[in-house]
């Protein structure tokens, strides 16, 4: 029993540092760390549903939606310049949620898919625009019922006035 003591003492320091990696070492694999995901700032945005959607095809005034995922970088990069442009040139921005999106809307969906009939080239694959809804963000102008618009990923700007301008979204004059 005396050696052991004397092991015990003599190597303490060891054993500390043993005992100590042990606890760090538990703490990091157990301990889970929620981190904040960002999400889109929608603070300037009319956010529509899928349902309010359709209806912008149903009337013959220039909207611009915009449609994205609440945790999409991408989208969320985007949105400073879509506000600065939307104050600048004096427009409103409808934001669809591609994830308030539920099973139950799959009509409503399919028909907003078939509504986007612009054709569009989209990494080498043309199509309709409504067939590469997923990928965000999705810049989209509805006029006269029906899409005159799209892009997909980010627009600077000087190219957002131009197209809200061009397609009579703006409303303020130079």
């Amino acid at each position: 029993m005396n050696k052991l003591k004397k092991h015990f003492k003599n190597n303490l320091p060891i054993y500390a540092v043993l005992i100590a990696c042990i606890a760090i070492l538990c703490v990091a694999i157990f301990v889970t760390h929620e981190e904040e995901v960002p999400k889109v700032d929608t603070s300037r945005f009319e956010v529509v549903t899928l349902k309010e959607t359709l209806e912008m095809f149903e009337d013959p005034s220039p909207k611009l939606l915009i449609i994205g995922l609440n945790t999409c970088t991408a989208t969320i990069n985007y949105v400073p310049y879509l506000q600065y442009a939307q104050i600048e040139n004096g427009f409103k921005t409808y934001y669809l949620e591609l994830d308030d999106i539920t099973g139950d809307q799959i009509d409503d969906y399919n028909k907003l898919v078939e509504k986007l009939d612009f054709e569009y080239n989209f990494m080498g694959e043309t199509d309709q625009f409504g067939k590469f809804i997923g990928s965000t963000p999705m810049t989209v102008i509805i006029k006269n019922k029906k899409q005159v618009f799209g892009y997909i990923g980010s627009m600077n700007t000087s190219s957002l006035a131009s197209i809200t301008k061009l397609h009579g979204v703006a409303t303020k004059e130079e």
